[in-house]
């Protein structure tokens, strides 16, 4: 790959990860932005880069500007960037954001998305990861194609459209999962018993989805219709309104989706 210059707008999670990677890919990469200065100086040791905590100081030799900020910041810190030239390109890394507010500050814009959970002090292979890539020119699509196919073998071009349908996927199922988790073990615990018996079934779960179609393995109260197993389980929790609540909507999604509503017996 040629010498892609590269500016991180961000020194968070994301370009944490991003940003080592594609420096040992090949890219120079420039500048390090945070509002933190220490936090810009941290990465930018990492990639021998510049760190700067000014929008107004960024380098303006990058080909790439790559914007790892939280969702709600990007139109605040897109408004203050330079205007860039016609050759230069601005991506952003968000799952839930259209690439079109990246267009008011470059002719060239588009999205570098990576399909993970990432945390900074978490090592990630991110040859393993889904990049999802779109750019507005052929310019856009073809270098920030380049830059993930140095990443991952895994890059394909996807629309906001069809981002945020993958964005809302990961969430349902990693987000939302990892809270049941978290208030399963909470039960758990407030009654005194140990959430590490639950280990195996754990284990064993996560297994059959990977290896099986989830909707063709579905187990339990609801799937039977067993209303008797499902009223001692809500009187164990009706005193946590939002657990209920969750175990009422899973329940009912359930019994929709195999018809079991009406099934005595099933």
């Amino acid at each position: 790959m040629t010498n892609i210059k590269v500016v991180s707008i961000g020194s968070g999670d994301l370009a944490h990860h991003f940003i080592p990677a594609l420096h040992k890919a090949g890219c120079d990469i420039l500048q390090v932005y945070s509002r933190n200065l220490s936090n810009a100086e941290k990465l930018s040791i990492k990639v021998k880069a510049t760190a700067t905590d000014s929008l107004g100081q960024l380098n303006t030799e990058a080909e790439v500007y790559l914007l790892m900020v939280k969702d709600d910041a990007i139109k605040e810190v897109v408004a203050q960037l330079p205007q860039l030239n016609s050759k230069q390109i601005l991506a952003h890394s968000s799952g839930a954001t259209s690439i079109i507010l990246l267009g008011k500050k470059a002719e060239n814009y588009g999205s570098f998305y990576a399909l993970q959970s990432f945390k900074k002090n978490k090592p990630a292979d991110l040859s393993e990861i889904p990049f999802f890539i779109f750019g507005n020119t052929p310019l856009a699509t073809r270098v920030l194609r380049m830059m993930a196919r140095q990443l991952s073998p895994t890059v394909q071009e996807v629309d906001d459209k069809s981002r945020l349908r993958y964005h809302l996927a990961a969430v349902m199922m990693n987000n939302f999962t990892n809270h049941l988790a978290c208030k399963t073990s909470q039960f758990l615990e407030d009654n005194h018993l140990d959430p590490k018996v639950l280990l195996p079934i754990v284990k064993s779960s996560f297994d059959k989805i990977l290896n099986s179609d989830p909707c063709l393995i579905q187990t339990g109260p609801a799937r039977r219709n067993d209303v008797k197993v499902e009223a001692k389980h809500l009187a164990l929790i009706k005193e946590d309104a939002y657990l209920s609540a969750i175990y009422k909507s899973l329940t009912q999604s359930i019994k929709k989706t195999y018809n079991t509503e009406n099934d005595a017996h099933s």
